[in-house]
């Protein structure tokens, strides 16, 4: 898991922003708050990594608007990660420099890892390299040496486990259109492979957790399924009806919005194998409100196999959350710069005699004034 994440002037993180996550973590804090920046800093670690940084930057409409602005200078961008692996502890930390508009390199570059019998490290900086020795990977100013670094076998944990975060913002309209067979995995961010992951839940127990999820939301479901049409896949739902045989099977078409993020979201968190990092974006959105309960189980039954990030704004979704076991981080943005701060043991005493909930003190205010 990672235990460590320090962002600078990513987005609108502003300098030095040090956060140290949980098991299970929720990132609170009101709109504009630069919540969603926290967990894109991850995705972003991810996207750069695996597909390249120059198409990690692209994607987010270029290097301006990966940097926090500046009215002068550009920023340097900082991302760095203490991680615990079940092989060892590791680091990787990356800077690009600030230089011009529209323009940047990767200033500086480390990884460490530390394994049973042996410990691996690299450092660049300016472009010189310090690594083990025989391993030079091909590298330039504007790309990440440790892309190259996958299939060396002291960099293959932490490459493994940066490749696997990912980050869900899933849209009930995106589940719903049929798909062809896509054979990525894990799940994609806004579930466009989501019937696809349905279809190999099979009979497994990840299955059996969907649908007694399902159920619990909207209690009629008692089966899912996915068909084949004309060479697209279509989730379907048995439900309990008012016909002649009781039961009948409807489309993902037919189904609410709330039941099909739903159903998005829990197969993001069931699915096998389990990821590393998983973020959910505000989980509450679309939901009855008296589901969220069942909903913060998932989230709780998943951060044992898996370290969870969950980004809200809801006092509902907040009263529901366990602030004594799970880890609460406040954002909060002043004069354009994002900070997180967590929640101290002393903020939680009024919860911890039950005087308030932690949707109270979000409402309040009391949480970013003590803080921030």
């Amino acid at each position: 898991m990672i235990r460590r994440i320090l962002v600078s002037n990513y987005r609108s993180i502003g300098p030095d922003v040090n956060i140290q996550p949980g098991r299970l973590s929720f990132l609170i804090g009101p709109n504009g708050s630069g919540k969603s920046n926290v967990l894109d800093a991850l995705a972003f670690v991810r996207d750069a990594v695996i597909q390249g940084l120059p198409t990690a930057i692209k994607e987010r409409d270029g290097i301006d608007s990966v940097r926090r602005r500046s009215d002068g200078r550009p920023f340097a961008m900082r991302i760095s990660l203490e991680i615990d692996l079940d092989s060892g502890p590791c680091t990787y930390a990356f800077e690009i420099s600030g230089g011009q508009i529209e323009k940047y390199e990767v200033q500086s570059e480390a990884a460490t890892f530390s394994g049973k019998n042996q410990k691996w490290s690299f450092h660049r900086e300016n472009g010189d390299w310090h690594g083990p020795q025989g391993v030079v990977p091909r590298m330039d100013e504007h790309g990440l040496a440790l892309t190259a670094l996958g299939g060396v076998e002291g960099f293959k944990p932490l490459v493994d486990f940066l490749s696997n975060i990912t980050v869900y913002s899933i849209f009930p309209d995106t589940l719903r259109l049929p798909r062809r067979f896509d054979s990525t995995r894990p799940m994609q961010k806004h579930g466009e492979n989501w019937v696809s992951i349905l279809r190999d839940f099979g009979q497994e127990d990840e299955k059996a957790e969907l649908i007694k999820g399902l159920h619990a939301l909207t209690g009629d479901i008692e089966d899912v399924r996915v068909s084949s049409a004309a060479g697209y896949l279509v989730a379907e739902f048995k439900q309990r009806t008012k016909t002649q045989n009781g039961k009948g099977w409807f489309s993902a078409a037919q189904q609410s919005d709330g039941t099909l993020r739903v159903a998005g979201l829990l197969t993001a968190l069931l699915q096998t194998p389990h990821l590393p990092v998983v973020g959910i974006e505000e989980p509450e959105l679309t939901v009855h409100p008296a589901a969220l309960p069942m909903l913060y189980d998932y989230l709780r039954q998943v951060s044992e196999v898996s370290q969870v990030f969950v980004t809200t704004h809801s006092p509902i979704m907040l009263d529901v959350v366990n602030p004594i076991h799970d880890t609460i981080l406040v954002v909060n943005r002043v004069d354009g710069k994002t900070d997180v701060k967590k929640v101290g043991e002393w903020q939680l005493e009024p919860i911890r005699k039950n005087l308030l909930r932690l949707g109270d003190l979000f409402v309040s205010g009391d949480l970013q004034l003590s803080l921030f």
